[in-house]
């Protein structure tokens, strides 16, 4: 198997549902971003919409905010 088909297989890549879920948000604000082309990147292929696990928590961290 190469490195590319193990990757894809064991980090699939997320459907708009599915990253809303991880995020605990509805799917109406990742629409929103978009097509404002702002917030959480996406992948385009056809008339999919699909989330890299890798950037929904990028988000998360980026967005994570620690008492001092």
């Amino acid at each position: 198997m190469s490195e590319t088909q193990k990757t894809t297989n064991d980090n699939p890549a997320a459907t708009p549902a599915e990253a809303a879920e991880i995020l605990v948000i509805p799917v109406s604000p990742l629409n929103a971003w978009r097509a404002q082309r702002t917030g959480l990147p996406y992948v385009h292929i056809g008339r999919l919409v699909r989330y890299r696990p890798e950037d929904v928590a990028d988000l998360i961290l980026r967005n994570t905010v620690r008492p001092e």
